[in-house]
């Protein structure tokens, strides 16, 4: 949605993912109309790249939970001097009675307190802070259906029939149907906005009457942020008046 309203506006847009299936899958049919790179940043290679003339405005919009590579970009444009917008999906408010943790290790925890058969949606990477649970509980993994994401998870002691690896999105139905199938009465997943398809699991879940175990985002310190198109949109608008040029990079 960023990207369409970016070149709806006139700007032209490089947009960089990690893999080459979300390459396709989120830009697949807008492939005339930006450029999109297969390739992660490091604080040098960003440098070089920002130093190489590669952007005029920096608009980050990765995941809340990517705290890493939004502290190396907001170092890295503050350091150089180049304009940086910080994108961050909107927040919800799950229904009382769900539970907290701060982090992954706090969640691994309370866990074996809540229930027997576990519903994880957190990602394959995270699922190594509850490897350890595997001899306690009944721990099943929805994960993307990638090389690397499938890796992850059985170097976290995931057996192929603890795993469904299936990509978003998913329906209230989709929900209750795998929900149900497994048999599970926990829930866990991240506080990943309504974009990530939390609104609809929890609610799912909720009416199954399973708990909800919710790991709230990672703070990102005192970095400013805007959470709707319309604001990043005004945000690029005014860093690129400092530009005299007529192309307009972003």
């Amino acid at each position: 949605m960023l990207a369409r309203a970016l070149l709806d506006e006139g700007f032209e847009v490089l947009t960089t993912v990690t893999t080459e299936e979300a390459r396709e899958n989120l830009f697949g049919g807008m492939k005339n109309g930006l450029k999109v790179e297969v390739r992660g940043f490091t604080e040098e290679s960003l440098s070089d790249f920002l130093t190489g003339g590669g952007a005029d405005v920096v608009l980050d919009a990765t995941h809340p939970f990517a705290v890493r590579i939004t502290k190396i970009t907001h170092s890295v444009c503050e350091r150089l001097r180049v304009p940086y917008i910080r994108y961050e999906r909107a927040d919800w408010s799950p229904p009382e009675g769900t539970l907290f943790a701060d982090t992954f290790p706090e969640a691994a925890e309370i866990l074996p307190s809540l229930g027997t058969r576990i519903m994880l949606t957190i990602g394959s990477r995270q699922l190594k802070h509850f490897a350890h649970l595997h001899r306690r509980l009944e721990l099943f993994a929805r994960i993307l259906p990638h090389p690397r994401s499938l890796e992850q998870a059985r170097k976290s002691g995931f057996r192929a029939d603890r795993l469904l690896c299936l990509r978003p999105p998913f329906s209230r139905e989709v929900n209750k149907n795998i929900f149900q199938q497994y048999k599970v009465d926990v829930l866990v997943t991240k506080a990943s906005g309504p974009q990530g398809g939390v609104i609809e699991k929890v609610l799912t879940a909720r009416d199954l009457g399973m708990r909800v175990l919710m790991i709230r985002r990672p703070p990102q310190s005192d970095i400013p942020s805007v959470s709707t198109v319309e604001a990043a949109l005004e945000a690029c608008r005014e860093q690129t008046k400092v530009y005299e040029c007529r192309d307009r990079r972003l």
